[in-house]
């Protein structure tokens, strides 16, 4: 059962990259863009809020802490405002007491934080900028230190040193979850006299006393014979409330300390007791039994017998099994009479760049483990193992638009379970690069995926140093695909079979024949195209009456969208393109290179092509005779394209997707 609280939207004017920017969120995201688009501003952002570790001081902005866009923000007098919406806050009852003045909606219940950096003008006359933070809309009701012992964030950068952070005693996360337990003093004191009585043998040890006689020896020979100051060995003696700290965590069998084990392993380490030490302390995990007997007094204290097992020492232990009826109630009675002297708030984390020194699969298996418990938790990558294991609803992508960074979350996508399950599956297989473009080109197929790329190289244009991502779907079903690109603001470009038909009949369409030899039938189409105008219908871009008759009008509506359709197939439209003698006999060889087919075939083949009966040509290339198939057959030709090839409509969509980014 989970009752963290959680940032449900993030608002920033006039901060760093950020002009007018507004995201709304939920329990876990994944913050993805590229570099030096303002992924750490955000969280920074989120800190000048919520980080108690932040001083005053550092809560103070300057003047190039304003968008880049803002030409003298200070002699202008212009105002940098953050805020943020939670939600999830309202079961916990010292949350709730503490915060409900900052509730700015019931339904469902939310609470909004904001920081304000202004101008003030003082006694003297001068202007000088001033920072407050406060609740809801009541600018005269602060939020600060106080506050944030109850809800806080805590941000873990992407350079960290793992090591020193779990060895100091102050900072260490396992001190902080020690705290959550109540510890018999009694119990304490009886082991810290057991230690000092046991180490106490080692003074007895012979070579301890021959050292120890060598040292007097030598320093009664240095100082005076009237000096009487004889040294002795001595035992540090550790304070029975102190001896907790002397705990230190050490890794596998052998027992290695953290400086002899790698650094990914520390990382995930640290990160693990991190997240331990931020879930929530409410309901403890062991009563002593005079904390039992003291709570037995309050109303309701049957339920502490139905979830909790006293064992041999005394102690009671919380069940494994409980019922999430009796959760609930034991939740809310601990949340009433429980006096936990660790309480230490409710704590956002945001981890920047998890990945760091950590292998592929480790990265998978540790964080679908970690989005699956559903912690408030706030990620950077740059990780495709890591974004293609997330949940499609929790992706936040950063992109730049001229001096300010735009935001786009697909919380609020709206995709059937279908939709869902196929875009989730085809992200985890891919490894998440669909999120790392900074403009996506979905095509149909695999002989797409090898010459498109190609073809865009041969215009001038390199994919790889452009950011241009082409994405082969498997299918024609681009529908969740182009949504969740649209949601995360992506520039999206479609490309496509035309799939020609006619009806010789009214019962049978024939598909695989070339349109411009048909062009005269009376009852033709383009089922490729029928199946883009269907897909902007259900968008709801357009309207089914709204398409025209003629097919070049609609072709001009799609293009319009980032829609781009072929006439026929992809290699029957590339072979009508380069039809000259040059092109004919790069795509004749390359068949014949290929082909497992006698002389005939090939024969038969080149006369096919010749006669532009290209529909011929593709059914050699997907035949059983020549085994070569369209995937390999493309990614031959891929090695001999030029712009002569290149069919108009992917012309287009490759321009489309380079002026968009």
């Amino acid at each position: 059962m989970n009752y963290k609280p959680f940032i449900s939207k993030v608002t920033i004017k006039n901060f760093r990259n950020f002009k007018s920017v507004s995201v709304d969120l939920s329990r876990q995201h994944l913050l993805i863009g590229e570099n030096n688009v303002g992924k750490s501003n955000f969280i920074k952002a989120i800190q000048l809020i919520l980080d108690p570790s932040l001083s005053e001081e550092e809560r103070y902005l300057k003047e190039c802490d304003f968008n880049e866009s803002i030409l003298n923000p200070m002699d202008n007098k212009e105002i940098i405002e953050i805020s943020i919406e939670i939600q999830n806050y309202e079961k916990n009852n010292k949350l709730f007491a503490m915060l409900s003045d900052a509730c700015i909606s019931n339904n469902p219940n939310t609470i909004k934080l904001t920081y304000r950096y202004f101008p003030q003008v003082k006694d003297n006359g001068k202007q000088e900028y001033e920072y407050i933070i406060f609740q809801g809309n009541n600018e005269h009701l602060p939020f600060g230190y106080r506050e944030r012992k109850y809800l806080n964030a805590k941000v873990i950068p992407a350079l960290r040193d793992t090591e020193k952070e779990i060895r100091n005693i102050r900072k260490s996360p396992i001190n902080t979850l020690l705290k959550n337990y109540q510890f018999d003093l009694d119990e304490l004191n009886l082991i810290t006299e057991e230690l000092k009585n046991v180490s106490s043998t080692i003074l007895d040890l012979e070579e301890v006393k021959h050292l120890l006689n060598m040292v007097n020896s030598k320093f009664n020979n240095i100082v005076s014979s009237e000096i009487d100051l004889p040294a002795s060995f001595s035992l540090t003696d550790v304070p029975s409330e102190k001896l907790l700290s002397t705990l230190r965590i050490v890794l596998g069998e052998k027992q290695r300390g953290l400086s002899d084990t790698s650094l990914g392993i520390n990382n995930l380490l640290y990160i693990t007791l991190l997240l331990l030490s931020v879930e929530d302390n409410t309901v403890p995990y062991i009563l002593l039994n005079e904390t039992k007997l003291t709570l037995d007094k309050e109303e309701n204290s049957d339920i502490i017998g139905k979830c909790y097992t006293e064992d041999t020492n005394g102690k009671f232990l919380i069940n494994n099994d409980i019922a999430t009826e009796d959760f609930k109630q034991l939740y809310s009675f601990m949340d009433s009479y429980y006096q936990n002297k660790g309480f230490h708030g409710f704590t956002i984390l945001i981890v920047e760049e998890p990945e760091a020194h950590l292998h592929p699969t480790l990265q998978r298996t540790i964080y679908k483990e970690i989005f699956s418990r559903g912690i408030p938790l706030l990620f950077t990558t740059h990780s495709p193992h890591i974004a293609s294991i997330a949940p499609i609803q929790s992706i936040v992508h950063f992109s730049n638009k001229g001096n300010s960074t735009i935001i786009n979350s697909t919380v609020n996508i709206q995709l059937s379970d279908r939709e869902g399950a196929d875009l989730q599956r085809y992200i985890d297989v891919n490894r998440g690069d669909i999120y790392f473009g900074k403009g996506v080109i979905l095509v149909e197929g695999i002989a797409e995926e090898y010459l498109i790329p190609k073809f865009g190289e041969a215009l001038g244009y390199d994919f790889d140093k452009r950011g241009i991502i082409c994405c082969n779907i498997n299918s024609t079903n681009f529908l969740p695909y182009y949504k969740f690109l649209k949601e995360l603001g992506i520039p999206t470009a479609i490309i496509t079979d035309g799939d020609f038909y006619y009806l010789p009949s009214k019962e049978k369409k024939e598909f695989h024949k070339m349109d411009f030899k048909h062009a005269g039938a009376p009852m033709r189409g383009y089922e490729g195209q029928e199946r883009m105008e269907t897909l902007l219908v259900r968008l709801g871009k357009a309207k089914e009456e709204e398409f025209p008759e003629n097919f070049e009008e609609v072709r001009d509506l799609l293009d319009k969208t980032g829609i781009f359709v072929g006439d026929n197939t992809l290699e029957t439209d590339i072979f009508k393109q380069a039809h000259d003698e040059m092109h004919n006999e790069i795509i004749i060889s390359i068949f014949n290179e290929l082909t497992e087919g006698k002389d005939v075939h090939k024969e038969n083949f080149k006369q096919n092509f010749h006669n532009m009966d290209f529909d011929k040509c593709l059914e050699a290339i997907e035949g059983s005779t020549s085994k070569i198939g369209k995937g390999r057959f493309a990614q031959t030709l891929s090695l001999s394209v030029n712009n002569k090839m290149i069919p108009n409509y992917i012309k287009k969509a490759i321009e489309y997707i380079e002026n968009s980014i």
